[in-house]
């Protein structure tokens, strides 16, 4: 069996393989990405004697293909993706990968998540491995991603941190920061994909009434939420006013998105409950990671214009939330956003 490695700028993997797996260095080939990583292993294959490759495997073509690639590429969103467009060219069709990635790839709408799911055939993520990373690795959690060539076509196991197991795919609302059973099972009952909102790309809003979601997050005691509007003062938002009753005012980017609302009640109420409930500041808490609002955000956000909102029960009730669950989601809160958020 021959193994391909790709990145491995310590040697770490290849001498694993060698040492505790006992693969005979001939049946192993080493790549990596980075000159000064290429220099090392150089030195380092006159050790222990694998097979060096030196081409760079983004400009050709090589001469064979591999029966199993690892591979850890850089986290980098453009460059992981890249190493993971490799597989093709270097996999044999029976042959099997193994990916140590970050934890986008289980976003939708990701560079990541779409050429995953249009040309591999997923066995399973592994998030367990996320917890021997912590202390290296800043912003992202790491899983193994385990699979061959081919299309995801069905759902895939999905191994969460602790251990547990469940099933998804990569069209599902799957949490990225907080990942536990019940805030899989809380995703997937709430986010529902139902909304009626509009990006807001080009021309002018006409509507009088209208939810408008921005395109980033406000960081509010250290952790990030939605926050919108629901009107325009001459193509300007209003954001709030100043003690002296003046507006602050924000320029508009059109490229937030909103909903057509009734009224105005109806739309300052629902700007309330993605803004400001627990529910959703939950929800902004497990898929938010940096200011910006990704697409998943937008499409995965539900459609909350029959809901009420005199009390916080209220959007529970309206979502079919348990009471075990909304202690769940009450403890997320008082966590303090850490690294990995």
């Amino acid at each position: 069996m021959d193994y391909l490695i790709i990145c491995d700028p310590d040697g770490t993997h290849v001498t694993r393989l060698i040492n505790d797996f006992s693969i005979n260095p001939k049946n192993i080939w080493v790549w990596d990405s980075i000159p000064t990583h290429q220099s090392f292993l150089g030195l380092l294959q006159k050790k222990l004697g694998f097979n060096h490759i030196t081409i760079d495997l983004m400009k050709e073509n090589y001469h064979m293909k591999f029966d199993k690639v690892l591979s850890n590429p850089p986290y980098d969103d453009q460059m992981y993706v890249k190493i993971m467009k490799l597989l093709p060219k270097l996999l044999k069709k029976d042959g099997q990968f193994q990916f140590l990635v970050p934890n986008k790839i289980l976003i939708p709408f990701t560079n990541a998540a779409k050429f995953a799911k249009d040309n591999f055939s997923i066995d399973r993520i592994d998030l367990t491995y996320g917890k021997e990373f912590v202390e290296s690795i800043e912003g992202t959690w790491v899983c193994n991603v385990v699979g061959k060539l081919g299309k995801t076509v069905s759902k895939f196991l999905l191994i969460l941190p602790n251990g547990e197991e469940v099933k998804t795919d990569f069209d599902s609302p799957n949490p990225v920061m907080e990942m536990n059973r019940i805030d899989f099972d809380l995703h997937n009952k709430i986010m529902r994909k139902d909304n009626k909102f509009i990006s807001h790309r080009q021309g002018d809003i006409n509507e009088k009434y209208f939810c408008y979601v921005r395109p980033t997050a406000s960081r509010v005691k250290n952790k990030l939420r939605y926050q919108g509007i629901t009107k325009f003062v001459e193509k300007d938002f209003v954001v709030g006013y100043k003690p002296d009753g003046s507006e602050i005012i924000c320029k508009a980017t059109k490229s937030g998105f909103y909903q057509v609302c009734k009224s105005k009640e109806q739309a300052e109420r629902m700007l309330k409950i993605y803004t400001e409930s627990e529910l959703f500041r939950y929800i902004s808490f497990c898929n938010i990671g940096n200011t910006f609002i990704s697409k998943f955000n937008k499409e995965f956000l539900p459609n909350v214009e029959d809901c009420s909102y005199n009390s916080e029960q209220d959007v529970y009730d309206f979502f079919n939330i348990n009471d075990d669950e909304i202690k769940h989601m009450q403890t997320v809160l008082k966590k303090q956003r850490d690294r990995h958020h």
